[in-house]
Parts: C-alpha cells; sequence; structure tokens
C-alpha cells in the first residue's frame, strides 16, 4: 500500500541481516523471558537494564555497583543475583538499581540490533503489549518485529507474539514479507490457546526442569501487566517516559558526571555503556 510504513517480522537473529534494519524500529522479542523481565524490571522502578552478551562482562559489572543477572539454556548462573524469571524482578531489591544482564537469547538480539545500526531499538512482550501498539502507530516509521527465537531457531512463543502485534499494526502498517503472514496466521490459530501451545513448544519443554516454569509462562502470556516501553540509548534499556531517558536525550548528567552526548543515537560500546553506570 503506496505511502505506508512497513512492518515486518524477523523469525531469526539468523536472518536479520536481509532486513533494512538501519531504516526501521527494531523491536526485540523474548516473551520467555527476557524481554518480559526487562519490562517487569523498570515497571518496578529498577533504573536501567545493561544488556550485554558475555557472562564475563555481566560479571564485571557487580564492582560498579549493578545488580548482575544472567542465565543459560534457562537456568540462573552460579554467583549472580538473579537469572532470568520476571518475578526477580518485581522485588523490591530492584527499585532504583541499574541491572546488568546476560541471557541465551534476548540480550544477543538486542546487540545485534545495535550493531546494525537500527533508528530505535525497543523491548516488546505481551506485558506491554498496548503500550508499545500505540506507540508504534505514533511515531509511524518502518517496524522490524525482531524474534530473538532459540539459539537461532525460530521458536513458537515469540513468532505468536509478533503475529499478535502485526494483527493490531495491520491498518497501519504495510506487511513486509510473508514472514509477517506467517506469524500472523500463528497467532490467529494459536490466540485462544496460547498456554496450550506453549506447553507443546521445545522451550516450554527445555525448561521443564525448572519447577518455576509454568508459574513464569502464565506471567509472561498476560496482556499489558506492565506498560512501560524501555528504550535502548547510548548502551542501556531505560524506561521510554522516564526523566532519566528525558536526561539522556537532553545531555543531562544522569547516570555518571559526563555528559550524556544528547542525541539519543544508539551506541554499542562497552565504553559508552560502562561510564553510564559508574
Amino acid at each position: 500500500m503506496p505511502g505506508k510504513k512497513q512492518v515486518g517480522v524477523c523469525l531469526s537473529p539468523v536472518l536479520i541481516e536481509q532486513f533494512e534494519v538501519s531504516n526501521s524500529i527494531v523491536v526485540v522479542i523474548d516473551v520467555l523471558r527476557a524481554t518480559t523481565s526487562m519490562i517487569a524490571g523498570l515497571h518496578t522502578g529498577a533504573r536501567s537494564f545493561i544488556p550485554v552478551v558475555g557472562i564475563e562482562e555481566c560479571r564485571e559489572y557487580k564492582d560498579k555497583g549493578c545488580l548482575i543477572a544472567a542465565e543459560r539454556n534457562g537456568e540462573q548462573i552460579e554467583g549472580f543475583d538473579m537469572g532470568n524469571s520476571p518475578y526477580s524482578f518485581l522485588e523490591p531489591e530492584v527499585i532504583g538499581r541499574n541491572i546488568a544482564m546476560s541471557t541465551t537469547n534476548g540480550t544477543q538480539a538486542l546487540n545485534e540490533a545495535v550493531r546494525l545500526g537500527a533508528k530505535k531499538v525497543v523491548v516488546g512482550s505481551f506485558a506491554n503489549f498496548n503500550k508499545l501498539i500505540t506507540w508504534l502507530k505514533e511515531e509511524n516509521e518502518n517496524v522490524i518485529l525482531f524474534c530473538s527465537a532459540w539459539k537461532g531457531k525460530p521458536n513458537l512463543e515469540d513468532t505468536i507474539f509478533a503475529g499478535a502485534m502485526v494483527r493490531r499494526l495491520r491498518g497501519h502498517f504495510a506487511l513486509y514479507e510473508d514472514t509477517a503472514l506467517i506469524a500472523e496466521t500463528l497467532y490467529r490459530a494459536a490466540n485462544r490457546r496460547k498456554r496450550y501451545y506453549i506447553r507443546n513448544s521445545s522451550h516450554f519443554n527445555r525448561l521443564m526442569h525448572i519447577l518455576q516454569i509454568q508459574k513464569d509462562v502464565k506471567y509472561s502470556l498476560r496482556r499489558d501487566t506492565h506498560p512501560v516501553i524501555p528504550i535502548l540509548c547510548e548502551g542501556i534499556l531505560v524506561d521510554l517516559e522516564s526523566d532519566l531517558y528525558l536526561g539522556m536525550i537532553s545531555g543531562s548528567k544522569y547516570l555518571s558526571g559526563k555528559n550524556n552526548g544528547g542525541n539519543g543515537k544508539q551506541k554499542k560500546s562497552r565504553e559508552s555503556r560502562t561510564e553510564k553506570v559508574n
């Protein structure tokens, strides 16, 4: 449809370079459980999340006064304050804290979106569904719904969420490629039985030995529990409507004694985000 911006669905990080990332807002999706946890944490009152690729780099943030969270293959890494359960980020201990986080899929996708020069990078899950829909319509930019997937392989939960987004954005955006239709078709089939679909997914079965996973899945599929939009700015995720974010894009001194640049552009360098938490 002429004149309309496009919405596309990337089913896996393996496919992301086929999309025009530098011309788009990228919504990173990791429903189980990274993006749900980030959204929950910021809504609870966490100051920021620092998405980190490596476990050892994440561990170093402990000495900078951050809480540290890490999981691999769904399980919390020994020596870290928390893993990847959204319930961990509802606790009062997160209020006012910077949280460095490294996960199997979600934080990898966030860093990949930055590497490819996305216009803006935000985080999505059912927890902020309608808030995110409204904002994307207002921004009126091309959108890529970027599923974190599982180690490069498409998964049900992220694709179902992307399909729910496509369903709601369809009237405002043109669809980019058949992956958007695939995601929407799956969502329409699964909508009334999402938990049934997820319980039969490979990721759910991988995590069955984690006692809290069923509770986490139920929580992660609830809509609009945390109406905040985490946006990546200068290497850290902050609440789009927070004074912190407004200060960062206007050059105020919020996270450190140094000026933050004032342009709001994405920066992936470790040095840039490190100085924000010193």
